[in-house]
């Protein structure tokens, strides 16, 4: 380790989060559930967006309440460990969709535009409103469509610490301030589950964990159960699927010790969610007259599971164990500003083509 780096680790070191082992299987059940929707094993249709409410409620939560004990002068070290956490295993899947979509897709600006916007994080704004007029244009047919939660969760990674570090002394973790973005995300419907799942964690901040007390457990049951029964038939879903997802995660926040098992398949959650396209692809493919059974969902499924557990175990979870020693301030401020700039970048692109 450099000179520098040694020098600014009292500083720069992130202070260890609060594990959450029930999380682990959480983020799992919601891999599975996507994989399932989008293989038509669950015929539900929010299973596969409920999903994405819960991982959003998730993050928002758990970043939230990290940014929350920083100081700027630990954000290069945020920046940097997001960026080896969501970038690569990221990359491999646009890459693998690549490799497959140029031998068989015709190239044209609409492929090259879609690209873009995968690749700079901006598919959530621009790419998926073009989907119903698009999508026989967008590699394999508009495969991998479902990254743009993943483009929503890096935006939500770069405003945040504005907020919540940046702004902290002016009203950056002020509950009022979160009720508010809370009630202006269900305004505009936009990602109101993350906004929800910070709230959650700032007013935890100022006033303890209730959470985990009984009258805190007792209304979010009460809550979370009248959301859910909303959710399940259709009553108001736009509305109360944040609150639901909000609901679970607390009531799982419960702070203990890893479970091997659960580490596992919650590590494998995200590889498992960016790939799963891999599975039915090659079964359809190979199964071309068994597309619609329960063998080849089955072995489809199986696929992409020991595919995501390989990825994870094999690439993810070496990388994670290796960034302390890879990090500087220096390269920290280089991701940071490379994660602002590729953002910027990709919304310039597309504000340009919306206006051609």
């Amino acid at each position: 380790m450099s000179h520098t780096s040694t020098h600014a680790a009292p500083t720069e070191r992130l202070t260890p989060p609060l594990y959450y082992p029930w999380f682990d299987w959480l983020r799992a059940a919601c891999a599975v559930t996507v994989v399932l929707y989008h293989d038509h094993v669950i015929g539900w249709a929010h299973a596969g967006n409920f999903a994405v409410q819960v991982f959003f409620a998730l993050s928002g939560w758990l970043i939230g309440g990290m940014l929350l004990k920083m100081d700027k002068s630990e954000l290069p070290r945020f920046f940097f460990n997001r960026a080896l956490r969501i970038w690569v295993p990221y990359y491999i899947a646009v890459a693998l969709l690549l490799l497959l979509a140029v031998f068989r897709d015709t190239i044209t600006a609409k492929w090259v535009e879609i690209v873009v916007y995968k690749l700079t994080f901006v598919y959530n704004l621009f790419g998926t409103r073009q989907l119903a007029q698009f999508v026989d244009f967008m590699p394999q047919k508009g495969t991998l469509s479902h990254v743009w939660s993943v483009n929503a969760e890096e935006q939500f990674y770069l405003v945040a610490p504005l907020i919540l570090v940046l702004l902290a002394k002016r009203m950056g973790r002020s509950v009022a301030l979160w009720c508010a973005i809370a009630v202006a995300a269900y305004w505009l419907n936009s990602y109101v589950a993350i906004v929800l799942g910070v709230l959650a964690a700032v007013f935890v901040r100022r006033h303890g964990n209730l959470h985990l007390q009984t009258t805190g457990r007792l209304s979010l049951t009460v809550m979370g159960g009248i959301a859910c029964v909303a959710v399940c038939f259709d009553l108001l879903y736009l509305a109360a699927s944040p609150i639901a997802a909000l609901c679970i995660v607390l009531m799982l926040a419960t702070p203990g010790p890893r479970h091997p098992y659960g580490n596992l398949f919650g590590g494998m959650s995200y590889p498992l969610y960016l790939n799963h396209w891999i599975g039915a692809f090659a079964f359809n493919y190979l199964m071309s007259s068994m597309r619609d059974t329960p063998l080849r969902h089955a072995l489809s499924a199986v696929a992409n599971i020991a595919l995501a557990m390989a990825l994870y175990w094999w690439i993810e979870k070496p990388l994670l164990a290796m960034r302390s020693g890879w990090f500087t301030p220096t390269r920290g401020k280089r991701i940071t500003l490379m994660a602002y700039a590729m953002v910027a970048m990709g919304c310039s692109y597309g504000i340009w083509k919306w206006g051609h």
